[in-house]
This record gives C-alpha cells, structure tokens and sequence, in this order.
C-alpha cells in the first residue's frame, strides 16, 4: 500500500527538510576535481611559491593517509641496511642462564643465533635463555620468520611476505629449553614480527610493555629526488593467517617502567639506585629481611628447608651487584623457577 500524507505541506517538508540539513545528494556524488582545484589556487593563491604550495599539500596527503605511505628524507644511499651484527651483547646468567640482545632483525640474525647459542653452551649447560628485543627494529621480515625456525623443531607456515611463504624445516638441532623474549614500546618492525611468531608457536612468553604495532608490508620506490617512497601493500599476517595487531603485542607479563629508566637499565642493567633511594632502603635498624625470589622459594620447599628463613651467608660467598633492570630481573626468576620444577620431575 502506498503511504498517504494528511496534506501537501508535508509533503513538501518531508521532500525538503532533508535537503536542508544534509549536502545534497549530487555534491556527495561529485566532488570537486582535485587537479582542478588544485591548479587554480596555484593560480591565484597569493603569498605562497608554487613550490611551497606542492610541499604543503604533500605533507597534508601523507597525513591524511595515517601512516599507509611514508616519504623518507634521507636519500636511499643514506639508508643502507645496517652492517652491524644483529646480536649486539651476549651475556651470561648465574652461569647457566644465557642472555642475547638482539638490537635490529638483520639477513644474518638466524645464523648468529645458532653460532651464539652454540658458544654460550660451551661454558655451561644452559637451563634457559633469555631474547632481548627492546629498542629492535628492522625491516626484513622474512629475517625474522627465518630467525624464529631456529627454535621449532617441525616445519610449520611462519609468515607470508610478498607472496612468498616462510616456513620452518625439521630440524634436529632446534634450540628448545625455556625462552623469555623481553619487549617494550620501541619493539618495532621485523623485531615485532619475531616476537609475535616465538610467542604464536609457544617458544617463550612475552614480558615488558606492549609493542609498537602498526605494522604492515611496503613496496617501496626511488623518487627523482633520491628520496624513498613506502606504500602500504598489505597487512602481515601470520602463519594462522591472523594479522599483526595494530595496536602492539600485549605482555605476558607486564611492566610499568617509565621510558627514560628503561633506557638507562638497557645499557647497564646493574645501575645504582639514586642516592635518595638508597638512603630509603637503608634507613632504620627495623628493615624486613630481603625478599626471596621465586625460583628460591620453590627450591627450599623441594629441599624441605624453612621458606621464611633468611638466606645464608658465608665470608667465602662472591658479593654480586644487585640486578636492577626489572625485565632482566623478572625474565631470570621465571627461568630459575622453571628450571627447578623441571629438575624435580621424575
């Protein structure tokens, strides 16, 4: 049944209100021409150099398109992949637990994690280690699925990117022992990538704060200028076909370290607390005994010992400075607690 209205009038409010309050319709259909728009404001704009108008409009067009195309300054000769190695620092541990720094995801990561591993096991049999990605960057993203084969055991679909599939091969050197990756807000990049893939195949569990997200695949192009444009292409998905998170990677375990003391921890874990905080720590006679951590707890109750009773000392004992780089410190506790439940089981 077609409607009827009581009048015209409201026929013609119902017709015209509409109008009133929205654009019309053809306007939505037909904007204006860019480059007609465009050449006659370059035509009687006054104030601004044709070449000053081009720079700004350039600058509002990559705005608008929020990260998808990115012009980088620097001519391509000037932005030469890194040389240096991908793993910057291998420490290790109480003797058996073993750290790498990785500092950016290079074509040689995969090896140099082999070759490092292999070289730390030499001093001791490692009950854990620990894969620094704080601060990593990198672009190769094929790198990093490369990278996190060395930890499976089976061939698994790691990554696609460009159109090619990443995947791991059985191996039966794979590095398999307890894993904890340290991240935070300047994770970025392939490093990203790595971390997703370690945590996606259960190698280790993620601690520190989330990632920088936002990450996708570029196709990227030389201009005239010698300058670089990068154009959003895709996004990365994973081996599940789930796409990286735009948002980051959220912890395992979560910390809340304010940016510049991060920093300062990263490039000397056992750094001195201020002198404000010492006098704290060490002010009064009544202080509570130090706290034991997790890893000693669990072994005193395996041993059958008193959990509550202060740790003993001898004159003999080697004095270590305290770890003050909380991620390091909490990664360390989680391997030393793994690694004695899984010395007690039969």
């Amino acid at each position: 049944m077609k409607p009827t209205f009581a009048s015209p009038v409201l026929l013609a409010l119902f017709l015209v209100v509409p109008a009133l309050i929205r654009p019309s319709v053809a306007a939505e259909k037909s904007p204006p021409k860019f480059q007609e728009v465009f050449d006659l404001i370059r035509a009687h704009l006054g104030g601004m150099s044709p070449a000053e108008l081009e720079q700004g409009a350039l600058k509002s067009l990559l705005r608008q398109l929020d990260g998808r195309v990115t012009l980088e300054d620097k001519p391509a000769a000037a932005v030469l992949p890194k040389t240096s190695p991908s793993i910057s620092k291998t420490v290790l541990f109480e003797d058996v637990f073993g750290y790498l720094r990785i500092s950016h995801i290079g074509s040689d990561l995969a090896e140099s994690l082999a070759v490092e591993f292999a070289q730390l096991g030499k001093t001791a049999k490692l009950k854990g280690l620990m894969l620094d990605l704080r601060f990593a960057d990198g672009t190769d993203q094929k790198a990093a699925a490369l990278a996190a084969a060395q930890f499976l055991a089976v061939e698994k679909l790691l990554l696609t990117v460009g159109g090619e599939a990443v995947h791991s091969a059985a191996r039966t050197n794979a590095i398999q022992l307890p894993i904890t990756i340290l991240v935070n807000r300047q994770t970025s990049g392939a490093a990203e990538v790595l971390a997703a893939l370690l945590r996606q195949h259960q190698v280790g569990l993620l601690i520190g704060t989330a990632t920088t997200g936002g990450l996708r695949q570029f196709k990227e192009f030389t201009l005239s200028t010698g300058q670089r444009l990068r154009i959003a292409t895709g996004e990365t998905k994973l081996g599940d076909g789930q796409a990286m998170p735009s948002t980051g990677l959220r912890p395992d375990i979560a910390l809340n370290v304010p940016p510049e003391e991060e920093r300062g921890f990263y490039s000397e874990p056992y750094k001195p607390l201020p002198a404000s905080a010492k006098a704290t720590a060490t002010k009064g006679t009544n202080a509570p005994p130090a706290r034991i951590n997790e890893a000693e707890l669990i072994r005193r109750q395996q041993a059958g010992e008193d959990p509550d009773a202060a740790p003993a000392q001898t004159a003999a004992s080697p004095v270590r400075p305290p770890l003050r780089d909380p991620a390091i410190a909490r990664a360390l506790d989680l391997l030393k607690g793994l690694a004695v439940v899984r010395a007690a089981k039969p």
